[in-house]
């Protein structure tokens, strides 16, 4: 399996605003998501895919997504065009419902890694489910293509996915709690290793975008979207581990070694019983630390 980078923070840039690349990229995200989507108007396409073919032949050193439109569109091979021959991509695909729209973009892709010499799978899609049917079909996205490596749930106030669901936002996250879980649970069960939250509409308020976030983390997330570099910081933080974490596991293990030198294979630590399970846990918390500072081949 292609391990992935760690991303914690994902930065949309509208393809049709190249001069905003330079701003998302100071802006400290884990990567950019260059958009041919919903933020491009009907007319503005073909700039876009201009704009964006530009930007990715600079990027092979970073880590950047493209979020095209979706297949039924009839651009998909346009979308796709704007690619550059190097392996540090990534593409989005918007508002999955069926695996043939998986497919689809994984025969586009599979094309242009042997036209232009990249070893097979090497580029990721990302499927965002954004109804109440993709969320249904989710595993059987993430297990259509080797490729599918990662997801994202459309979570945003207002958004497709609440809207379809015909619920109420509220901060508390109460309408998509069993979608949140049931995301999660299936994202793992596929072995995906990206799981993004959807991005966070209210642009005033950073307590309230650190306690959504904490909610995605604690359902499972390992990253979310962002659509102003204001909300970089405070993602990254959210799902970073802390000092006090990092702390705790490299105690955890330390004590669990000492145990497991002696026979044992669980052992009392701080009024709690650890096994194998919580060492997992915390190893896994140590390495993602030592990995938030560097972006590796995809």
């Amino acid at each position: 399996m292609r391990v992935l980078p760690v991303v914690r923070s994902v930065l949309f840039v509208p393809g049709v605003r190249p001069e905003f690349i330079p701003k998302a990229d100071a802006a400290g995200a884990d990567a950019l998501v260059l958009d041919l989507e919903d933020s491009v108007s009907h007319n503005a396409k073909a700039a876009a895919r201009s704009n964006l073919a530009k930007a990715l032949g600079d990027r092979s050193n970073r880590l950047t997504f493209v979020r095209i439109n979706h297949p039924a569109m009839g651009s998909l091979e346009a979308d796709l065009s704007v690619l550059a021959p190097h392996m540090n991509q990534a593409i989005i695909l918007p508002k999955c419902e069926h695996v043939a729209d998986v497919v689809a973009v994984d025969r586009q892709l599979a094309a242009f890694e042997h036209a232009h010499g990249l070893e097979a799978d090497s580029l990721t899609v990302v499927v965002v489910v954004e109804s109440p049917l993709g969320l249904r079909n989710l595993y059987e996205f993430l297990v259509a293509a080797p490729r599918v490596r990662g997801a994202a749930l459309a979570s945003a106030e207002e958004g497709d996915f609440i809207v379809e669901l015909g619920a109420q936002w509220t901060p508390d996250g109460t309408a998509l709690a069993y979608a949140r879980g049931k995301f999660a649970c299936d994202a793992r069960a596929a072995k995906a290793q990206w799981l993004f939250d959807g991005a966070f509409m209210n642009l005033t308020s950073n307590e309230a975008l650190e306690r959504e976030s904490r909610l995605a983390r604690v359902c499972g997330f390992n990253g979310k979207m962002a659509i102003h570099p204001r909300q970089v910081a405070t993602i990254n933080q959210v799902f970073s581990p802390s000092d006090a974490e990092l702390e705790r596991a490299r105690r955890m293990i330390d004590a669990f070694r000492e145990a497991e030198a002696q026979g044992r294979g669980a052992v009392q630590f701080e009024g709690m019983m650890v096994d194998y399970a919580n060492i997992k846990r915390d190893r896994k918390s140590t390495r993602l630390n030592s990995s938030h500072s560097s972006v590796s081949r995809m």
